[in-house]
């Protein structure tokens, strides 16, 4: 009989799998390509061929995985080591995120199963920060080859660390100021402004998605994260849009970045 360690250790996996309409070319194009990449996931991007994929959001967020296999259009494994989850553990632990493609109809099915975390609870926020992530990731992936495919990327990103709750940090930010139902949502951000449009996705206190129609269908993101036991929690406000001005997402971002530091 397993004890509550091992059966939580084994369960350490995320699996997600996504319908995505678009050809198992693009889908693949997306997940290999650095310029690709950065137009639905990090913010910089770079692929050395068969050797590694590294990628960035800055303020020293960065993930370097090496390419451990890849089968054109089907099938991509990247692995990492010990350097990522020092904050967490000691342990020289491998862990690895797979990618497996299915051509549908002129559709893809895209499965990723992230694997490897470590069982004791001192693992509890990096595998839920990894879960979240891939579950809204996924998902921008989806919105940018469904919607924007083949279109740069803008990003107006703020974010700020804090010492509250989660729950302090959403009443704060969210509650009073949404209205969702299963597919549509209205928000109130802190801003004074009304963003509308498709709910992506809800889950609260961490994590707010939902597309701007009005800012030319842009994905909006609200994100509490903690990367460690005790650590600080920090939140993302990111809106990635496609075909905006420069100008008017440097503005946004500067309007959000304003409102973290006033109200967190």
């Amino acid at each position: 009989m397993k004890n509550d360690h091992q059966t939580k250790e084994a369960g350490r996996i995320v699996d997600v799998t996504r319908e995505i309409n678009a050809p198992v070319e693009a889908v693949w194009k997306a997940l290999t390509d650095a310029k690709e990449l950065e137009r639905w996931f990090p913010l910089h991007a770079s692929v050395q061929p068969g050797e590694a994929v590294e990628l960035s959001w800055g303020d020293k967020v960065d993930w370097r995985m090496e390419i451990e296999e890849e089968r054109d259009l089907s099938y991509l494994r990247l692995g990492y080591g010990q350097e990522h989850h020092s904050i967490v553990s000691p342990e020289p632990r491998r862990l690895a995120v797979e990618f497996f493609l299915e051509a549908k109809q002129g559709k893809t099915m895209l499965r990723i199963v992230h694997a490897g975390f470590g069982g004791g609870r001192n693992w509890d926020d990096m595998y839920d920060g990894v879960r979240r992530g891939w579950d809204t990731e996924s998902l921008s992936l989806k919105h940018y080859l469904e919607h924007h495919a083949g279109k740069d990327r803008l990003v107006a990103l703020a974010r700020r660390k804090s010492k509250k709750s989660h729950e302090e940090i959403w009443n704060i930010l969210v509650n009073g100021r949404l209205s969702a139902g299963e597919e549509n949502y209205v928000y109130t951000t802190p801003l004074g402004e009304e963003y509308a449009g498709s709910l992506v996705y809800l889950n609260p206190p961490q994590d707010l998605c939902g597309t701007i129609p009005a800012l030319n269908n842009a994905m909006f993101r609200l994100m509490l994260d903690r990367y460690a036991p005790d650590a600080d929690i920090v939140v993302w406000a990111w809106i990635g849009a496609y075909d905006v001005p420069a100008e008017q997402i440097r503005e946004i971002e500067k309007k959000w970045q304003a409102q973290l530091d006033a109200l967190i």
